[in-house]
């Protein structure tokens, strides 16, 4: 009754998806990608004299087209909006000199960290070094918390939402040149 059947399919199977989008993203990062994606980010940077064409700005002429317009921008200065976001950033460190010495003594202090020991003797104990790292998570975060980094947090990531949305939403994205990718906005319908 029961008997084996062997029947020979040919061919390959390819078990890897290629992750797409914010997915692709989160892997390269995962990975140790970090700074080389910022870097690919950045190379794609559009010209400023066409991020800030005042005669493209204009007012949209319904919701689905906003909607539509804000991605499409989104997407297409993503460069130039990620350098705003560092340019207030670092208007911020400089601006406040406190905040500065703090970041800057978490990164010494990391560094030295991380090519020192892997254990430390303080009085009777000796830590690990994942507990020098919690350690020094611990000062970082009292330090940045004393000279008023949530604060600063909020303002940077406030400033640079009301550009992005404003830029994104009011730049007439007709006059951008036309993509050849159909997945580009799968979701997006234009009514």
């Amino acid at each position: 009754m029961a008997e084996n059947v062997n029947i020979d399919i040919p061919g390959e199977i390819n078990a890897t998806m290629e992750k797409k989008g914010f997915q692709k993203i989160l892997q390269q990062v995962r990975s140790g990608a970090g700074p080389a994606l910022v870097m690919g980010v950045l190379s794609t940077r559009r010209p400023w004299s066409q991020f800030v064409a005042t005669d493209n700005f204009k007012a949209p002429v319904s919701l689905p087209r906003l909607s539509r317009r804000f991605y499409k921008n989104v997407e297409y200065f993503q460069a130039n909006y990620l350098i705003v976001f560092l340019g207030l950033f670092a208007y911020c460190l400089i601006t406040s000199p406190l905040l500065l010495i703090a970041m800057v003594a978490s990164f010494f202090g990391y560094r030295k960290l991380t090519s020192g020991p892997n254990t430390w003797k303080i009085g009777g104990w000796e830590l690990s070094k994942t507990q020098q790292y919690v350690v020094a998570a611990a000062v970082s975060m009292a330090l940045c918390w004393l000279a008023g980094a949530g604060a600063v947090l909020f303002w940077v990531l406030g400033a640079t939402v009301t550009v992005v949305a404003l830029h994104a939403s009011f730049f007439d994205a007709e006059t951008l040149p036309a993509s050849n990718d159909p997945e580009q906005f799968p979701m997006i319908e234009q009514v």
